[in-house]
């Protein structure tokens, strides 16, 4: 099986920098390239604050793929699989191994000295389980498009299951490792799923990672403390507290206060500010989300691809992401990363026509549109929507914007009612195409299309072996889509965190935050006198 390595996005060119934004890149860059070695202390005591940008809406990673309930959930969660960023190869993690038994059959080998939080064991029930929960229709898993190739769960011995596939599955592995969001399997304990209710699991969640749920105060906080029994290296964060904090400015100022020592998505013009305190420091990756604009195509008026045309060319999309992310972001021309092995460079942006806009929606009825915004979720997220409600505006749709908490707006995304059009940003760290199955696929409750067009060259395109006729499919499918204009826009931007210096931790799984990974850095000893 081919493994794909890691990709760093290149900055987009756009003229000359202001002198501003060339000192903030300026910053960043050298918080990125250089920086002191520093000596670790030994796991201790130490508890750390973590404010992020949105709140938690579940914690059951069959039922959610939010990017705060997975930065919660992946502490306590674990999968089978975990992936190296640095050469795109997948290691052991709860399976010690795995293997490719027939075309349509895998074998993993799984770990025997693993318990739950609770003190149960950890066996290949847990596993067929797992994966038999995402495909329950009810269960409105958004990870089941990604896994709609298997047929059956073999449990053959306590720790031996084998995975079945309708169709040779060259990706499949890739589902089994933490990163990228939507079409996670994360394994979750049998005998307790059963005993309880949805939200009772969600409200105590009980998994086999590094971390326990300490407490949960719904709306303000979560708290995740050590799990001494953990099966691996023992982190050296004792506690983690999780605060909700969307408004930007009081993020960074809490920061800069020690009031908290980690934040998500520093601002874009607070990046200077941050780097140069004596307490904080930026670290950043460039692997980012990849934000889509959405059109919902079900139903009016964006079932109409004049409607969508008209949309796409009211938008000026590069000069949006120009002027507000610079350096930190830059447009696609389909809904994937760069470092996605499929990607199609030839597609480009659509391009902006105010003419052709108006022309469009002269012969309509004035197009109303309500529309919900989320505010600190996504770098930027407010200014942007507030760029293209206006921009929509001046060509003659009529926007009526509402500002959403990020918890409840996610929420009305994967129950499809969340407008005519939303901003969801997806990871692509798993470097590979089918993650585009959870904007398209039917079976995604976050899709708001339907193409048999499209669900066909992805079925092609999931059961091919050969790299090269398989990209062919996945190219197909992207021309597919920017040709029926499913996607008004697709942008990425780095993900930038703001953190206290007494922290040492590398950005380099993209939007996920790995607590576990965090190391404490310990005072220096001081150099000899003298010469």
């Amino acid at each position: 099986m081919k493994v794909w390595s890691c990709f760093s996005i290149h900055r987009r060119p756009g003229g000359a920098l202001s002198r501003r934004r060339a000192g903030l890149l300026a910053c960043v860059s050298a918080a990125l390239l250089s920086g002191p070695s520093v000596a670790h202390a030994a796991p201790g005591n130490t508890e750390i604050r973590i404010a992020m940008s949105g709140g938690l809406n579940l914690l059951d990673p069959s039922r959610t793929s939010s990017g705060p309930d997975l930065v919660v959930m992946s502490q306590i969660y674990e999968t089978l699989l975990v992936m190296d960023m640095k050469t795109g190869e997948l290691k052991p993690n709860l399976a010690k191994s795995y293997r490719l038994v027939s075309p349509t059959q895998w074998e993993f080998k799984l770990r025997d000295d693993v318990k739950w939080h609770d003190g149960k064991r950890f066996t290949a029930q847990d596993v067929k389980y797992s994966l038999e929960r995402i495909l329950n229709p009810a269960i409105l898993s958004p990870h089941l498009s990604q896994i709609t190739s298997i047929k059956k769960v073999v449990v053959t011995d306590d720790y031996t299951v084998q995975i079945h596939t309708t169709t040779p599955d060259p990706v499949l592995p890739r589902r089994m490792q933490s990163l990228g969001g939507t079409g996670r399997v994360f394994i979750v304990p049998k005998h307790y799923f059963e005993s309880k209710t949805n939200q009772q699991v969600s409200d105590l969640p009980i998994g086999t990672g590094p971390y326990k749920m300490g407490a949960w105060r719904k709306g303000t906080m979560v708290e995740l403390v050590r799990n001494a029994d953990y099966w691996g290296t023992l982190p050296d964060v004792a506690k983690g507290t999780y605060t909700f904090v969307p408004e930007n400015s009081t993020r960074v100022n809490a920061l800069l206060q020690g009031e908290v020592d980690v934040i998500e998505r520093v601002p874009i013009a607070d990046v200077a500010r941050v780097q140069q305190s004596a307490a904080a420091k930026v670290v950043s990756s460039q692997d980012g989300l990849v934000h889509t604009l959405i059109l919902d195509t079900r139903k009016p008026p964006f079932n109409d691809i004049a409607m969508r045309r008209a949309f796409v060319s009211a938008i000026d999309i590069k000069n949006i992401i120009g002027n507000l992310l610079g350096p930190y972001g830059r447009v696609l021309g389909t809904p994937m990363g760069a470092n996605v092995a499929q990607f199609d460079k030839t597609l480009q942006p659509y391009p902006a026509d105010r003419a052709l806009a108006k022309k469009l929606l002269a012969a309509k009825a004035p197009i109303a549109l309500s529309t919900f915004t989320s505010d600190g979720r996504y770098i930027a997220d407010r200014d942007i929507y507030q760029v293209i409600n206006a921009q929509l505006a001046s060509v003659g749709f009529k926007v009526t914007p509402q500002t959403m908490e990020w918890g409840r707006l996610n929420a009305m995304i994967n129950q499809r009612n969340a407008g005519p059009f939303v901003i969801v940003g997806w990871d692509f760290s798993e470097g590979d195409a089918s993650k585009i199955n959870s904007i398209f696929r039917p079976e995604s409750p976050i899709s708001l299309v339907v193409d048999p067009e499209y669900n066909r060259l992805s079925d092609l395109a999931g059961a091919e072996m050969d790299p090269a006729k398989r990209t062919a499919y996945w190219q197909q499918a992207q021309k597919l889509v920017h040709d029926k204009i499913y996607i008004a826009a697709a942008w990425q931007t780095a993900s930038i965190y703001g953190m206290s210096k007494k922290l040492d931790w590398a950005a380099d799984t993209g939007e996920n935050f790995k607590l576990a990974a965090v190391k404490v850095v310990a005072k220096p000893p001081s150099p000899p006198k003298g010469g």
